[in-house]
């Protein structure tokens, strides 16, 4: 890693003070990767847990730009069920909760699905903000909505305030915490709302996915409803609402999810010492190394029969098992990513493919997603009408849990 950041403080409260639970580590994709890895990193002060030994802000900002998944562009700009499940679930809260009169604004708002939905329960003054242009360029001309493409930064002076500022699925990739709620408050209204929806590091170990999935490449802040109160807190930002839940991930798989809303206008507090995230990771940390064991065993058979093999998918799953087991030493021909950004390039000098390059070979695919194996299977079947021996890494006994 080049430049780190976020080496020794903690960015909710400063403090030098932290135990390292977990060190997650990633197999490089070229220049198409933001890092190799972190420290899973709790912090002895306030409480709160985080990646620490992170890329500098620039390095976030040119991946979401350049190099990210989130305009969906290998699918037409449609996201997967269960993200517009809860999108869905998102904007019902949202409009539960606010005025259809709102001046809103969606920041990291993708393609605009919640703004879609939120208009379609009437809201009538909606704009959305994203650094990457496809997905600006799919919600306007798809969707005809107002989206600028953009980072959160200081509010321009000729730009309105808001009265309601979401982030949906935003702060836990968000590097410099202060400095983000700063920006986000230069939005909106004196008395105004900012809504917030992260995945629920209390609850990691209600989820069913692929191991230390939640700990991805891009997520880097690991919040408790206890931990965002204290990041709001500490500027000035009251909480007003809040919600847990267990939703789809796709394939069966499930997440658990964190919605709170605040209210700006409050006097700054210092953080409050928790101890309701860390124990929430330990949970989710003892049930990954239970999940572990079938995917190591998988992948031992695979190493001990020399078959050859594709691997369809090289996002965080995969690359974890390229740089933490000895995935590499089963004869993989080639990769397969349905993501365009990732096709033509190398990883541990195999080929990446794309989808429609598969037809030429015959070996059995090991899919190497827990989320999107439905989604696979369906493609290599009937999109692609191809008859390769599928292998899957999910225990059985995982893919029940998962059900919901």
């Amino acid at each position: 890693m080049n430049g780190k950041s976020r080496e020794k403080e903690c960015p909710l409260c400063g403090s030098e003070e932290r135990e390292i639970v977990f060190r997650q580590h990633f197999e490089p994709l070229g220049n198409a990767s933001l890092m190799d890895g972190y420290d899973v990193a709790w912090c002895q002060g306030c409480g709160f847990v985080f990646a620490g030994g992170i890329p500098p802000s620039e390095e976030f900002s040119r991946y979401y730009a350049d190099a990210s998944k989130y305009e969906f562009s290998h699918s037409g700009g449609q996201q997967h069920a269960g993200e517009v499940k809860r999108l869905e679930s998102l904007a019902e809260w949202i409009a539960a909760h606010c005025a259809t009169s709102a001046r809103l604004i969606d920041i990291g708002c993708s393609t605009g699905e919640l703004l879609v939905l939120l208009r379609a329960r009437g809201f009538t003054s909606l704009v959305g903000l994203d650094p990457s242009e496809a997905c600006v360029r799919h919600g306007t001309q798809q969707h005809g909505l107002r989206l600028i493409r953009g980072v959160l930064a200081t509010r321009p002076e000729e730009s309105p305030l808001f009265d309601v500022l979401v982030l949906s699925a935003v702060l836990e990739h968000m590097p410099d915490l202060d400095r983000c709620v700063e920006q986000m408050r230069s939005w909106i209204e004196p008395g105004g709302l900012v809504v917030i929806e992260v995945p629920d590091a209390e609850m990691f170990d209600q989820g069913t996915n692929s191991p230390y999935q939640e700990f991805s490449v891009e997520h880097i802040n690991f919040f408790s409803a206890a931990s965002l109160a204290n990041l709001m807190r500490k500027h000035g930002l009251s909480a007003v609402s809040e919600r847990h839940y267990v939703c789809s991930v796709g394939s069966g798989m499930t997440g658990a999810g964190l919605t709170m809303m605040f209210r700006a206008g409050a006097d700054s507090e210092p953080p409050k010492k928790e101890s309701a995230s860390v124990a929430g990771v330990r949970r989710y940390l003892q049930k990954c190394e239970v999940w572990c064991e079938y995917e190591n065993k998988v992948i031992q058979e695979l190493i001990e029969s020399r078959e050859a093999i594709l691997v369809w998918g090289t996002g965080t799953l995969c690359q974890r098992l390229l740089a933490t087991t000895p995935f590499c030493d089963a004869n993989i021909v080639a990769f397969i990513d349905s993501n365009p950004h990732y096709q033509g390039r190398e990883l541990r000098g195999r080929p990446i493919l794309a989808p429609a390059d598969v037809k030429r070979y015959g070996e059995p695919i090991l899919i190497a997603s827990w989320a999107f194996e439905d989604e696979i299977r369906d493609q290599i079947r009937n999109a692609l009408g191809l008859g390769n021996r599928l292998i899957s890494l999910i225990p059985i006994d995982a893919a029940a849990e998962g059900e919901l």
